[in-house]
């Protein structure tokens, strides 16, 4: 399946905040302070310092991290880039859910600003590192999220790297692993995602597709569970 309309062209940092977390990955509020929870990878998004401002914990983890100056520049150059992405108007998002362009991005915009208050470099809740190669114990985190990088790109990770990337994060986490969502921007579905969910059942991992509440592309409503088989 294909469409017509401008790509993304590039992985993109964003600031996507709890509300949007809480749609996308069917969170409860026992849920967000049961943790720990690991974002993976979190961008910049608010969403680890509004769990925490909730009484929570929840880890942050991205290869972005590093110093302030950096971090800036990023998220301003990827808002930048989604800006002029939504002008040449892409295909498939759903506006029902989103609203407008200005309303995703004045959304954007605030949860930037959110996080890059809260943001500290080289502190325990934003840890500078990536997938496949996670610096936490087995089973370190109760909950671990993942949004907007898996299924997200098909053009830049692989189907190894998918099959690699969720093995990691299950490794690290005792319960559940949420991935919203499993189609591309412009909500086709990925195309090998029963052949992951099979690689994953052969290395010890059970997978289920549940409904989320989130559309940011018209069909991408699917979050893909992954949890460890004892």
């Amino acid at each position: 399946m294909s469409v017509s309309g401008p790509l993304l062209g590039k992985l993109i940092v964003t600031p996507r905040p709890l509300f949007d977390y809480r749609n996308m990955f069917l969170l409860t509020d026992e849920e967000l302070v049961a943790g720990p929870i690991l974002d993976c990878p979190a961008g910049a998004s608010p969403f680890g310092a509004q769990v925490r401002a909730r009484g929570g914990k929840a880890v942050s983890v991205d290869p972005i991290y590093g110093p302030r100056t950096a971090v800036e520049s990023r998220v301003a150059a990827d808002l930048a880039h989604v800006h002029q992405w939504l002008a040449a108007g892409p295909v498939g998002l759903d506006w029902s859910y989103l609203g407008s362009a200005d309303a995703m991005l004045r959304a954007f915009e605030v949860s930037a600003d959110f996080f890059l208050a809260d943001y500290a470099e080289g502190g325990p809740n934003y840890v500078a590192a990536g997938l496949p190669a996670l610096p936490f114990a087995d089973g370190e985190f109760g909950l671990t999220l993942s949004s907007h990088l898996l299924f997200t790109y098909p053009e830049y990770v692989s189907h190894d790297q998918h099959v690699s990337f969720l093995l990691e994060m299950a490794r690290v986490t005792s319960g559940e692993v949420r991935v919203c969502p499993v189609a591309d921007p412009a909500g086709v579905p990925y195309p090998r995602l029963d052949e992951v969910r099979t690689e994953l059942a052969s290395h010890g991992v059970s997978t289920e597709l549940r409904q989320a509440n989130s559309a940011y592309s018209k069909g991408g409503d699917d979050m893909l569970v992954c949890r460890r088989i004892p």
